[in-house]
């Protein structure tokens, strides 16, 4: 037990405080200029339009929700009964939302991310599903043997994201160059017109040099019909990155999150220093 705690809090040591260092060197992009990649997004949450999100255990509409149910379990013998808590129902919100920055929405996809939320709620009751209100069992009296937990972001709240950013069209982009020799191909099955546009010297037949102006005048034409197109909507997504990099959706300001991972690395830290002392008078012991 001492090897898996030393193991353990240098592993959680390190790694929360490479966290911190990712989030307090990442620059804060805007959505409207974000670069494809990976970037730092801070904005408010919305959900998206025609859709709605309630937290499971308190019915509470949101963007994101988390829920555990516990059960509460007896061992040992009489006089020397323990109690512990099995977790026996959980999840966790997969549906996108939206993070408005002023300049822009993006849709966030949090499947797979670490996620940090301003709120959780923790109530007791005596039957596997909550069917009394939050708050309504803080105190735990005697008999309950349920614990429910949820965590949730709110619509309008504050929201910081690192991961991957993308950008689609709704339709996908316009190939020019299919379009040109779409206009090309039309054009040309009415040889006598094409002829009277493009046979600048009049010898009867359309030289390589008309047939390069044929070609200018066609993605004119192309340029044009375009411009009077109504704008395709551009889709904006961020999720998880690729090659194992840090996905992180967070209800804190910046610097509030490096702080709270840089807490976690000292904890573990001192974990680890503690276990690492204990383990090492232990095989002292052992070992002479």
């Amino acid at each position: 037990m001492l090897a898996v705690a030393v193991a353990g809090g240098g592993w959680y040591a390190f790694r929360w405080l490479h966290i911190a260092r990712v989030v307090e060197d990442t620059p804060t992009s805007r959505i409207r200029s974000a670069a494809q990649g990976y970037v730092e997004l801070s904005g408010r949450c919305r959900a998206l339009d025609g859709t709605q999100n309630l937290a499971p255990l308190t019915q509470r509409p949101c963007v994101w929700w988390h829920f555990r149910v516990q059960q509460k379990v007896e061992s040992g013998t009489r006089g020397r009964r323990r109690e512990s808590w099995r977790t026996i129902n959980s999840g966790r919100s997969e549906q996108p939302f939206l993070l408005d920055d002023g300049t822009g929405q993006c849709m966030v996809q949090p499947t797979g991310a670490d996620i940090l939320t301003g709120e959780s709620t923790t109530w007791y009751g005596s039957t596997p599903w909550p069917t009394q209100a939050a708050g309504a069992g803080l105190l735990r009296p005697q008999g309950h043997r349920y614990r429910y937990f949820e965590e949730r972001i709110y619509e309008h709240e504050q929201a910081y994201v690192l991961g991957q950013f993308r950008t689609h069209t709704s339709a996908g982009q316009r190939d020019l160059q299919a379009e040109v020799t779409a206009l090309l191909a039309e054009w040309k099955q009415d040889q006598s017109q094409l002829a009277e546009r493009f046979d600048l010297d009049s010898d009867g037949s359309v030289s390589l040099s008309e047939w390069e102006h044929a070609r200018e005048e066609a993605k004119r034409a192309v340029t044009e019909r375009n411009l009077d197109r109504p704008s395709q909507p551009t889709l904006h997504v961020v999720g998880r990155p690729e090659a194992g990099r840090l996905f992180l959706i967070a209800a804190f300001p910046e610097g509030a999150i490096a702080r709270r991972y840089r807490r976690r690395a000292v904890v573990a830290f001192v974990g680890f220093v503690a276990a690492t002392y204990a383990l090492g008078w232990l095989l002292q012991g052992v070992f002479g």
